[in-house]
């Protein structure tokens, strides 16, 4: 496969969301602190620097990267911004099968 160029391939390559569970929110901030988390994992510090700008450019406002084993991971929170994320990640792009 061909290295990421848009924020969509980035997204579909690696990257998983963590949405909360309304049941919990009632439990309050002391006990429940999740929140809407899109984190994109990217092998290097130049694809962090793509991955940032896809997002500013998005108008998407992007967390601090950091290290995570030996890959990046790009968090973006808020619950707008994930969901524009993941229907990005859903979204499919259609392609010509080659006839045999």
């Amino acid at each position: 496969m061909a290295e990421p160029t848009t924020l969509a391939e980035y997204i579909r390559a690696n990257s998983y969301a963590r949405v909360p569970n309304r049941a919990r929110q009632d439990e309050g901030w002391s006990s429940y602190k999740k929140g809407y988390e899109l984190r994109i994992v990217v092998k290097t510090r130049e694809d962090v620097k793509q991955v940032r700008r896809l997002l500013k450019d998005a108008r998407i406002k992007p967390g601090k990267p950091y290290r995570k084993a030996n890959q990046w991971v790009m968090p973006v929170y808020g619950e707008q911004s994930v969901n524009q994320l993941v229907a990005l990640k859903s979204k499919r792009r259609r392609t010509k099968r080659s006839s045999r």
